[in-house]
């Protein structure tokens, strides 16, 4: 209870709950924007050059690895945000 008083006192408990929820947002739309991206330009691609299903696994495989790398960027920024807070 009284660590609850002492973060809205502040106002930081509110702010780091708002933090957390926007950069699990963040996380869930990078990676489902990535990974539809690389799905639709691989079957682009596959239909293009008649290649069915090559392209289409490539893009699915680079929009997640670039999903990732945007992640891990992401938590970089809130861990770091996180630690200065402090």
């Amino acid at each position: 209870m009284n660590i609850t008083k002492t973060h809205n006192k502040n106002g930081n408990g509110k702010n780091a709950l708002l933090h957390a929820v926007g950069v699990t947002t963040t996380i869930g739309v990078e990676m489902a924007v990535t990974t539809t991206v690389g799905f639709y330009a691989g079957k682009y691609l596959d239909n293009r050059f008649d290649t069915e299903p090559i392209f289409l696994i490539l893009g699915i495989l680079l929009g997640l690895g670039i999903g990732v790398m945007g992640i891990v960027k992401t938590l970089e920024v809130f861990f770091k945000n996180g630690n200065n807070s402090k």
